[in-house]
């Protein structure tokens, strides 16, 4: 993305409103109103488009009934005309002339009218007719009587009778002229038809489904007919039609305002141009009234939805500012505010429930972490007070093993070591996780100390996946097990004891697992804790057999008492519940011979960047 389109960006989230109810209004008005404006824009269009095409076909078919109307009524004149210089009665009466009598010839020629009237000629035509000395007649009329020169002088008939002898000319009345010959070619008589074009204009356009305004011009535009005289086409689209025609028998254009439809046709014969003027209006109403008004209302009901989506952002926005403004002021408050579930309804009300139940939960959580928080502060202190300077313990151990060392005793060197390494641990207080691998040699150490103790009576195996060696696990969850097991399942330490320490992955969970032959679970409840509490207070071994001699010479009785549950179990499971909360847990589960003890948490693997470190318990403690 370039400079050009991050500036686009950043000038969009400037100008996109901030508050809820903003948004919901732009959203509203450019997801919802402005593409549907834009589609009701489109159908319009289209729907008129559609319109517009359907009129422009049904006004170009009906132009052309009109001009095959038209050529009709002209085929129907030049027949007429035909028949008149064929008929032998007609042919008699005008050879005969003058030596008829009027009245004879008269009845001759009416009677050759009446049967060219069989051609159905319209009633917008007019014929007249005059033999070759200037007797005029009318058809279906009384001769005028006398001569009339005039009208056989007309120049339209000059050079008729050597050439194709008939012609047209337009005007206001369309004139057919043509010379009626006698058998042997020469002229006998002269026919002249009228035709009212404007009146057959006004007359066959009633006829039609479509009213629309028809215009007759000649090839320059000038005006000829009119079905209606006081609608004329404009010049400009005249021109444009005939200036279109070339090469076309029919032209169709809009008008400027595209309210109208014009059409032309061109008649070859005669040079003219029959033109039609569809008024759309006159079916579709008023176009650009129909846009206004649909305009108008599209405005009035976006302003209207824009009104109602207003006021229900406010009715959403309203309760979530109160909302914030509470929560703001919950922070000074110590969470003491709460908001008024009556000034609401519905989804509101709701969330005001929840909000208020969301502080008293919040509240209370606050209230147990400082609770649990004053509990460490105090099982520190404790710890503090009960211990001595690390440095201390651990330079005084240093002194113990190089003493030992100079005096060749190795033995108890070991014990120093693995007593420096179990004390390095316990002193750590900001460690609570360690690798299994780092677990599993302060259990070594344990154990060394231990065996060398009980002179190597409890044998220890260890199954461990070697995989699991940087699984996460608490620090000395293994040590307190393999205590218990020592102090109550081998209260009376067998030849055969023996301890299988079990390390494996479920799933995602890690299992680790302590087997003891020894003498399993009692039925007493506090038994345990009261051997560990007293063999606390008299500074002796509850595993040991000084311990146990003590008590049985005092009457006392505890092998085989117990519920094998002491204080470092309840040490195990406390901590597993801080550090892992229900994901963590300790069972322990009776044997037909001694007790297995399980400790269930998540996989976690860390592999380390390095490792290296040294066993020397100055190392383990600092340095003194």
């Amino acid at each position: 993305m370039g400079g050009r389109d991050m500036a686009v960006v950043k000038l969009a989230g400037r100008l996109w409103p901030q508050k809820l109810k903003y948004r919901l209004i732009a959203a509203v008005v450019l997801f919802i109103l402005l593409p549907f404006f834009l589609l009701q824009i489109m159908a319009y269009q289209r729907i008129e488009a559609s319109l517009s095409l359907e009129f422009q076909e049904k006004a170009g078919k009906q132009l052309t009934v009109m001009k095959s109307e038209l050529a009709i009524v002209f085929a129907d004149m030049f027949r007429y005309y035909l028949f008149l210089e064929n008929d032998p009665v007609t042919q008699q009466a005008l050879d005969l002339g003058t030596s008829m009598e009027p009245g004879e010839r008269y009845r001759l020629l009416s009677h050759a009218a009446e049967r060219a009237g069989s051609l159905r000629l319209p009633s917008q035509v007019a014929v007249t007719m005059a033999d070759i000395e200037g007797n005029v007649y009318l058809s279906g009329e009384e001769p005028r009587g006398g001569l009339d020169t005039s009208f056989i002088q007309d120049p339209a008939f000059s050079g008729l009778d050597s050439g194709g002898g008939y012609q047209w000319l337009s005007g206001e009345v369309l004139r057919m002229y043509a010379v009626l010959k006698n058998r042997a070619g020469e002229a006998a008589g002269y026919v002249r038809m009228d035709f009212l074009y404007n009146s057959w204009l006004v007359e066959t356009s009633r006829n039609f489904l479509l009213q629309q305004n028809y215009q007759i011009v000649d090839h320059e535009g000038r005006s000829l007919g009119l079905s209606d005289s006081r609608k004329p086409i404009a010049p400009a689209l005249v021109r444009d039609i005939i200036a279109g025609m070339e090469g076309r028998e029919l032209n169709q254009l809009l008008d400027q305002e595209g309210t109208a439809i014009v059409s032309g046709t061109f008649f070859y014969d005669l040079n003219w141009y029959m033109l039609s003027y569809l008024p759309m209006n006159n079916y579709l109403g008023n176009m650009n009234a129909i846009r206004s008004q649909y305009f108008y209302t599209f405005l009035a009901v976006s302003l209207i939805l824009v009104a109602v989506t207003f006021l229900i952002a406010s009715a959403i926005s309203r309760p979530l500012v109160l909302l914030r403004r509470k929560m703001a002021q919950s922070a000074e408050a110590e969470l003491k505010t709460r908001v008024q579930e009556g000034a609401f309804a519905g989804e509101m009300r709701d969330l005001a429930v929840t909000f208020n139940t969301m502080m008293n939960d919040i509240q209370g959580l606050l209230l147990r972490l400082k609770q649990e928080e004053r509990q460490k502060e105090a099982l520190h202190y404790r710890m503090l007070a009960a211990h001595m300077n690390p440095h201390f313990l651990m330079n005084t151990l240093n002194t113990i093993k190089w003493n030992v060392l100079d005096k060749e005793d190795t033995d108890t060197a070991d014990i120093c070591i693995a007593l420096g390494k179990l004390l390095e641990t316990t002193l750590n207080s900001e460690v609570e996780l360690i690798h299994l691998k780092q677990e599993l040699e302060l259990m070594h150490a344990y154990m060394y100390i231990q065996n060398y103790r009980y002179e190597g009576l409890v044998a220890v195996d260890y199954q461990v996946d070697s995989r699991l060696e940087y699984a996460l696990v608490p620090k000395l969850s293994l040590q307190p097990l393999m205590e218990n097991a020592l102090k109550h399942g081998f209260a009376h330490m067998p030849e055969d004891a023996r301890v299988t320490v079990r390390v494996y992955a479920r799933g995602r969970e890690l299992i680790m697992e302590m087997e003891d032959n020894g003498t399993g679970l009692g039925a007493g409840a506090g038994d345990a804790e009261d051997i560990v509490r007293e063999a606390d207070r008299s500074g002796e071994s509850v595993g040991g057999d000084a311990f146990l001699r003590n008590k049985a010479a005092a009457g006392t009785d505890y092998a085989g008492r117990g519920k094998r549950r002491g204080i470092g179990l309840a040490n195990i499971e406390e901590r597993l519940r801080l550090l892992f909360r229900t994901e963590g847990s300790l069972t322990l589960e009776a044997l037909n011979r001694g007790v297995l003890a399980r400790i269930t948490l998540p996989l976690l693997i860390s592999n380390p960047y390095a490792e290296g470190g040294g066993e020397d318990v100055e190392g383990a403690a600092g340095g003194g």
